[in-house]
C-alpha cells in the first residue's frame, strides 16, 4: 500500500510550477531528490505548485454549481437541475464533477504536506524565511479544507505526519476545524505583511480567511477582533467606482492587483492559465460595450438570471452593482424569454477560446466588512451603528459615492434593522448585491439556516412559479464522497461513512 502511495506522490509531484504573472521562471516541484526545499527558489516553487492546482479547483465547475444552487441563478444544459427541485445535484455528471475537485483538492494538500514537512529542514534559508514559507502553505491547506469541510463534511485528515497512510478514517467535522484553525493561526503569524509576489497570501488574507472560519465555529470575538485588525491596518480599501464598468478596476481583464485584493487565483493571458467559468455565464452575442463581447464570441451561457425574478425585480437599479451583476438582454429565438439576464460582472473581450485573463476572486477586502458586520452584532447581541456601518460602506460603493463618508439618502438605518432576524436579513440581501456570481452566496445562506426559506421561493420566469420542491433535503447539503476513496481507503466503508443520501445499501 505505501509502494502504492508512494507513486501517487511521485506522479503528482511531478508538475511545472511556472507561471508569468508571478516569475518569470521556471521550476520543476519534484521530490524525488532529497536536496529539494533547501533554497527559497525551490520553497517559491513548493507555494506555486498548490496555488496551480487550486487555479483546476477553481476554474470552471466548482462556481458553476455552487452558483447554481442559488436562488437567484436559471440554470439549464447539464446544470439544469440543480436550480430546479435538486434533483441534478445527485445525478452521475455531477459525481464525476465532485470527484475531480476532490482529487484535486487532496493533490493540493499533498503539495503543501510535502513542502511543509521538509522546509524547515533547509540549509540555504534563515528561520524567518523557512517559517513564512510554510506560513503560506499552511494557509493554502487551511483554505483547501475548509471548502472541503463545506462540501463534504467529515472526511480523511491527511497532514504532513500521516503522508505515507492510506487509510485514514473520517476525521469530525469540529476536529477539520480545529485543524484549520492551527494552521491559520500559524500564518497569520508568519506569513509576510505583504505579499510576497502578486498571487501569494499575506499576514491580512490570513486574518481575513481566519475571521469567517471562527463565524462557522461561532467564535464571533474572534472573528470581530480579526476583521478589526485587517480594517484598522488600512492596508486594504474599498475601489471606489461613478459608473458601473468602474467596477473593473476589482473584477476587469487584465488586472494586476487592486486595493481590494486579499488573494485571488491568478490567471495568465500569454500562458493560458485562464479562467473557464465565464464560458459559462457569457452568451456568445452579447456586448458589454461596443463592438466588445464578453468572450470574444464565446459562451455557454448556463446560467441566466430573469427580471421576474423577485430578488432581482426589487433590486434598486440606482445601485451600479445592478447593471454589474445582471445586465438585459433580449435573446429572441433562444426562448428564454424577453426578460433573460446574464451575469455579467466578469468579462475579457480580448480572449480566444473560453477562458478569460480574470484573477478568481476567492478573498476580497469586501468579504471582511461583511464579516465585521454580521460579527459585532452576534458579539453585542444585537445590531449596532458600527455593524451597519459596514454595510454602509458597500452601499455608498455601489451607487458610486465615497464608501467611507454617510449619505443620509442611501444609509441604512440601525432603527429600520433593529432585530437580528431584520438584521440578517439586511445581510443576505447586501450580500447578494455584493457578492453576486462569486460562488460565496450559498455557504452564506446555509450557514445562517436560509436556503430552505430561500431557494425555490423565488425561482420564477416573469412571476411564474415553478413546480420545484421548496425543502432541500439533507443529502443536498453535502456532496458524495466519491468512490475512488472507499475502493483505496480501507478504513472507510461506504455503507457507514458515505454521507447522508448516497450509502450503499
Amino acid at each position: 500500500m505505501k509502494r502504492y502511495y508512494f507513486l501517487i506522490v511521485m506522479l503528482m509531484s511531478m508538475v511545472t510550477a511556472c507561471s508569468d504573472w508571478i516569475e518569470e521562471n521556471d521550476f520543476t516541484y519534484a521530490i524525488a531528490t532529497s536536496t529539494f526545499y533547501n533554497t527559497p527558489d525551490e520553497a517559491n516553487a513548493a507555494v506555486m505548485a498548490p496555488l496551480n492546482t487550486m487555479r483546476s479547483i477553481f476554474n470552471s465547475n466548482y462556481f458553476t454549481t455552487l452558483e447554481g444552487c442559488t436562488e437567484y441563478c436559471y440554470t439549464k444544459g447539464v446544470y439544469q437541475a440543480y436550480g430546479r427541485n435538486y434533483v441534478g445535484v445527485t445525478d452521475n455528471t455531477h459525481f464525476t464533477r465532485c470527484d475531480a475537485n476532490w482529487q484535486n483538492f487532496y493533490v493540493a494538500i499533498l503539495q503543501c504536506n510535502l513542502a511543509i514537512q521538509k522546509i524547515p529542514d533547509a540549509n540555504a534559508m534563515t528561520d524567518n524565511e523557512k517559517a513564512a514559507y510554510v506560513g503560506e502553505l499552511r494557509f493554502l491547506r487551511a483554505l483547501c479544507y475548509f471548502h472541503i469541510v463545506r462540501r463534504w463534511a467529515s472526511v480523511p485528515l491527511r497532514t504532513e505526519e500521516n503522508m505515507e497512510e492510506i487509510d485514514l478514517a473520517k476525521t469530525p467535522v469540529n476536529e477539520i476545524y480545529n485543524f484549520i484553525v492551527n494552521d491559520l493561526k500559524y500564518a497569520v503569524d508568519n506569513c509576510p505583511n505583504t505579499p510576497r509576489l502578486i498571487g501569494t497570501p499575506a499576514k491580512n488574507a490570513a486574518k481575513a480567511l481566519l475571521a469567517e472560519v471562527y463565524m462557522y465555529t461561532q467564535d464571533y470575538a474572534s472573528a470581530r477582533n480579526l476583521a478589526a485588525e485587517v480594517i484598522d491596518s488600512k492596508a486594504h480599501s474599498l475601489v471606489q467606482v461613478s459608473v458601473t464598468r468602474d467596477f473593473d478596476k476589482l473584477f476587469g481583464y487584465d488586472l494586476a492587483t487592486s486595493t481590494e485584493e486579499m488573494f485571488y487565483i491568478k490567471t495568465s493571458r500569454t500562458d493560458e492559465r485562464t479562467w473557464s467559468y465565464i464560458s459559462f455565464t457569457a452568451h456568445p452575442q452579447y456586448e458589454i460595450e461596443p463592438g466588445q463581447r464578453m468572450l470574444n464570441g464565446f459562451g455557454y451561457f448556463t446560467h441566466y438570471s430573469n427580471l421576474g425574478n423577485e430578488l432581482i425585480a426589487n433590486w434598486d437599479q440606482n445601485d451600479l452593482r445592478y447593471d454589474l451583476n445582471v445586465g438585459f438582454y433580449e435573446f429572441g429565438v433562444d426562448a428564454y424569454g424577453p426578460n433573460t439576464t446574464l451575469f455579467i460582472k466578469f468579462w475579457d473581450p480580448l480572449v480566444s477560446g473560453d477562458g478569460a485573463n480574470v484573477s478568481i476572486p476567492l478573498i476580497r477586502y469586501a468579504d471582511v466588512l461583511i464579516t465585521y458586520y454580521e460579527a459585532t452584532a452576534r458579539v453585542a447581541g444585537a445590531p449596532t451603528e458600527e455593524s451597519i456601518e459596514m454595510l454602509n460602506r458597500l452601499r455608498r460603493r455601489g451607487y458610486g459615492f465615497n464608501s467611507d463618508v454617510a449619505n443620509p439618502a442611501i444609509d441604512y438605518k440601525l432603527s429600520d434593522y433593529n432585530t437580528m432576524d431584520s438584521f440578517i436579513d439586511l445581510l443576505i440581501q447586501e450580500e447578494r448585491y455584493e457578492r453576486m456570481n462569486e460562488a460565496k452566496h450559498w455557504d452564506l445562506i446555509v450557514r445562517l439556516g436560509k436556503a430552505n426559506e430561500l431557494v425555490g421561493k423565488y425561482f420564477r420566469y416573469d412571476g411564474i412559479t415553478y413546480n420545484v420542491a421548496n425543502t432541500i433535503n439533507d443529502k443536498h447539503y453535502l456532496w458524495k464522497i466519491p468512490d475512488s476513496e472507499f475502493n483505496y481507503n480501507k478504513a472507510l466503508d461506504p455503507r457507514v461513512d458515505q454521507n447522508p443520501g448516497y450509502a450503499q445499501q
